[in-house]
């Protein structure tokens, strides 16, 4: 999943929250070339920067990251788990 938000510190963010490649398709250079495409189109569309999410355990994603331009950065991300009192799926 991905998001755009505009920051009055950082400009126009793209933030890449959930990248995955199917199993079948790892090691293969998909994951590479959707990034470098994911990276073209932000430029196409006048991104200033793009955050992407990545576990710090998962070491071939940080490399894959850092390979094509990515740099971990000074932020934090902070996270709250919330407990559920109404159904996750709603009528609409």
């Amino acid at each position: 999943m991905a998001a755009y938000t505009p920051s009055a510190e950082l400009g126009r963010v793209m933030t890449v929250n959930d990248f995955f490649v199917k199993p079948g398709n790892r090691w293969k250079g998909v994951g590479r070339e959707l990034a470098i495409r994911l990276v073209e189109e932000c430029k196409r569309v006048n991104i200033d920067e793009i955050g992407l999410e990545v576990f710090q355990n998962n070491k071939t994603a940080a490399s894959s990251g850092r390979s094509i331009g990515f740099k971990p950065t000074d932020r934090f991300l902070f996270r709250q788990k919330l407990e559920q009192t109404t159904s996750r799926n709603p009528t609409l």
